[in-house]
């Protein structure tokens, strides 16, 4: 890791969740309910025989006649959130139950407490069930999901080598805490001559090219996208897609993108926090806007320390990062 985080760059329940990932993609029809927004999971009436109490947040006493069984994923809205609609490539964090759809009895659990590790996922994203089930909710809301084992790792080969049936079924019950971008969503500024030029895919995904040219020896913060949302304070736990890249060989040391949700990360320099950032960085992203894109260069001096940099960073490194501000936790 380039960077010390305060929380992990994937959000995941106990280990045997760690591998969902549903191949293949979800038939779905657009509802009303969800506002136009077509759901990746589509709801189903089996779903709709799960019932959870207790408040949305806390960890819920789940119920549904056993046992239930599905061919294929469905959920239901249990209790819905007044917080904003999640659309395909936003960024959840949610808290999540997990149960055996034949006993009822419960799998496994997020934390449910502040202090803990919710779950993130990018929604619609297809890297497993829980990605797709948030598409079209909105925060606040609580869901149920019927799924078989071989959806919910992604084929029946994988289930079976982690010890379960693939034709089994599970359930989860999902609390959907808050929700951000997916990507930067400002207004694209113009470049700067001696700066990384940086094109990004369709989901974007940053690509850069490093100029054919000496690292510049100071610090440089270039707005690539110009956000409107809030500016970045020190402390702030900002929610950040990043990519680290060597300036001298062009080589990726880090990339948040290629691991598959972003991180969050306390805006201030490990001189100050253990738990904080590279200095340069800390320096560079204080006072830049939620919804932009930044593409920082940090000269030796303000990178880590003699002999502290991880094996993929030479000593006496320029690097630089292309970030994208997706939010703020809690704000």
């Amino acid at each position: 890791m380039l960077l010390t985080p305060r929380r992990g760059s994937v959000r995941t329940l106990p280990a045997l969740i760690l591998t969902t990932a549903l191949v293949g993609s979800l038939a779905a029809c657009t509802s009303p309910a969800h506002g136009g927004c077509t759901p990746a999971v589509p709801e189903g009436e089996t779903a709709g025989y799960v019932s959870a109490t207790g408040a949305v947040g806390s960890q819920p006493e789940v119920d549904f006649p056993t046992p239930l069984t599905v061919s294929s994923s469905q959920s239901a809205v249990l209790e819905t959130g007044e917080g904003a609609r999640i659309s395909r490539g936003d960024v959840v964090d949610m808290q999540a139950t997990l149960l055996d759809a034949t006993s009822g009895e419960v799998i496994g659990a997020t934390s449910y407490s502040a202090d803990g590790e919710p779950v993130r996922r990018a929604a619609g994203s297809g890297l497993d069930v829980l990605a797709d089930a948030v598409q079209c909710a909105t925060v606040g809301s609580r869901i149920a999901v019927v799924s078989t084992w071989a959806d919910f790792y992604g084929d029946a080969e994988v289930a079976t080598n982690q010890g379960v049936d693939p034709e089994g079924s599970v359930v989860l019950v999902l609390d959907l805490e808050e929700s951000f971008l997916g990507r930067a969503n400002g207004t694209p500024q113009l470049g700067a001559e001696g700066v990384p030029a940086v094109v990004t895919t369709p989901d974007g995904v940053p690509g850069v090219t490093i100029p054919n040219s000496d690292a510049p020896s100071e610090l440089i913060a270039h707005t690539l996208v110009l956000g409107g949302g809030q500016p970045l304070e020190s402390g702030d736990p900002a929610v950040l897609h990043y990519t680290g890249i060597v300036w001298e060989s062009g080589t990726i040391f880090d990339s948040s993108w290629e691991r598959g949700a972003p991180t969050t990360f306390p805006i201030v320099s490990f001189d100050d926090d253990p738990a904080g950032i590279v200095p340069g960085l800390a320096q560079a992203l204080e006072g830049k806007t939620v919804g932009s894109q930044v593409v920082v260069v940090i000269p030796p001096e303000l990178g880590y320390p003699e002999g502290q940099a991880p094996a993929t960073i030479p000593a006496g490194s320029t690097m630089v990062f292309v970030v994208d501000i997706l939010g703020v936790e809690g704000q």
